[in-house]
Order: C-alpha cells, then structure tokens, then sequence
C-alpha cells in the first residue's frame, strides 16, 4: 500500500480510531528509523524469497506484523458488509447481538464485516448452528479472526473446511471443531 493510500485510509477514520491508527503508523515508523537493519529487514519482506529469514529481532516482528495484516486482508476479502447483504445495519447489530452471526471488525476500518460462510449463497440467511458455533468459539478462546480461519482453512483429507461442512448442514461437527480448538491452546 502507497504511503498515500495509507494517510487517506487514516484520515477517514472517526476521531479516536484516527488517533489511535496515526500513533501505531509513527511508533512502527519511528521503530525502523532508529534501526536501520530493522527498516532494511522490512523493506526486504516485501521482495522476500520464501524460507529467509530477516536478521534481527525487529524484522521478525515486522515479518509477522506483516502477516497478520495478510490475514486480516485476507478475511476482508472473503466477508460481506451490510450492503453486500441487503440489510440494515441495525437489522445486523440486532442478529449480532444475538449471537445469530459473527462479526469482524477490521484494523484501520469502521463497521463490521461479515464473514461469507456464515451465510446461504442463495437466500443471505444465516445457516442453522451458527449461535452453536460463535458459543463454542467463545469458550474456545478463539477471536473472531482465529474463528474465520478455522471455517475457511481446510479442515479433512478431502480439501473440505469447516465452512463446506457448515454449508451442508454438519454443523454439529463444526461446533465440535471449534470446541477442540480449546483443547490444542488456539
């Protein structure tokens, strides 16, 4: 993302998330000018062959910051907003509330997303078991991101995930590998 992509995005932001992101951009900022190998290490990542490793402590942190917001790009892409479901916004605070879908707020973003898989492709509904799920995931620990991957990562020797299996009504069993995420420190 360009440097100036990035103080638009900011700049739309409501007052206290703005602040909150213009800090965390100069800390990150200043961090990598006090260490130059640091900011060489993080300019690397973005050419970085895969298997090398950046050389000081700080251009891990980097390399692994850098990640997160992948993941979090990632599950951007692959959820729907209000609009995208033809609902208010109330109608969803409502459901959300109600623990009838999850919802993900994104880093640097206002509103919520909606992750897709949560949701029938033909009618916008919610799938059956979803309180189920957002319970078990709760007393798994998991955040709402560590649950999206978990439906969307490849959960059986034959490609499916938890979501394929959500979508043909196995829902018991995805409430039982959420629960089991507990049991592996997720």
């Amino acid at each position: 993302m360009a440097l100036e992509t990035l103080e638009r995005e900011v700049a739309q932001l409501p007052e206290p998330q703005r602040r909150d992101a213009e800090e965390a951009i100069t800390a990150v900022g200043s961090a990598l000018m006090r260490d130059r190998s640091a900011l060489k290490d993080a300019a690397r990542l973005v050419h970085q062959p895969a298997g090398e490793e950046p050389s000081t402590r700080a251009g891990q942190e980097a390399r692994n910051l850098r990640r997160v917001f992948l993941l979090w790009r990632r599950a951007a892409e692959e959820s729907l907003s209000a609009e995208d479901l033809g609902v208010s916004r109330q109608q969803l605070k409502h459901l959300r509330d109600a623990h009838k879908v999850m919802a993900m707020q994104l880093p640097l973003r206002r509103g919520f997303v909606y992750p897709a898989w949560q949701f029938d492709p033909e009618t916008a509904e919610p799938f059956a078991g979803i309180p189920q799920i957002i319970d078990a995931a709760q007393q798994a620990k998991l955040t709402t991101l560590g649950l999206h991957q978990l439906m969307v990562s490849t959960a059986a020797e034959n490609g499916a995930t938890a979501a394929d299996w959500l979508a043909t009504g196995k829902h018991n069993e995805v409430v039982k590998l959420v629960r089991a995420a507990n049991a592996h420190g997720s």
